[in-house]
This record gives structure tokens, sequence and C-alpha cells, in this order.
């Protein structure tokens, strides 16, 4: 299981630690996880898996995968 801090890794298998999934004050009743990377907020959810999904899409995006777009009928 990945690390709640680093839940990116490279591709040797070390945690890339520019990116952090942690539980924050983010303007909501209760803290909330916040996808952050190196400490630029990507997202924030109530599950820690959707966070860490921002995280790794983020880093997906950022190393040049397609981005595909649902366009509005």
């Amino acid at each position: 299981m990945a690390s709640k801090l680093n839940p990116v890794h490279h591709s040797n298998g070390s945690p890339d630690a520019r990116y952090t999934v942690r539980r924050e004050w983010c303007g909501h009743p209760e803290q909330r996880w916040v996808a952050r990377f190196c400490g630029e907020w990507i997202g924030q959810s109530q599950f820690y898996s959707s966070a860490m999904i921002k995280a790794v899409g983020h880093n997906a995006v950022r190393l040049g995968a397609a981005v595909i777009t649902e366009q509005p009928a």
C-alpha cells in the first residue's frame, strides 16, 4: 500500500516526496484529504482514495499522458 504521505512513486519504486496526501482543514466543517505537488494544491476529497487518485492523475499528466475531457452535448 502506498504511503499516505507519498502516494506517487518513481519508476524505480521509491516514493516521490513532492506528492503528499494529508488531512487538512480546507473550508469544510471537517478535515479533508488534500493532495499537493511541491506544496501546491491539486485537490481535496472526503476520501483518501479519491485524493490519492488526484495525485496519481496529476503525475500522469505531468509526465505526458493524454487527457480526455467530456464535451457537453
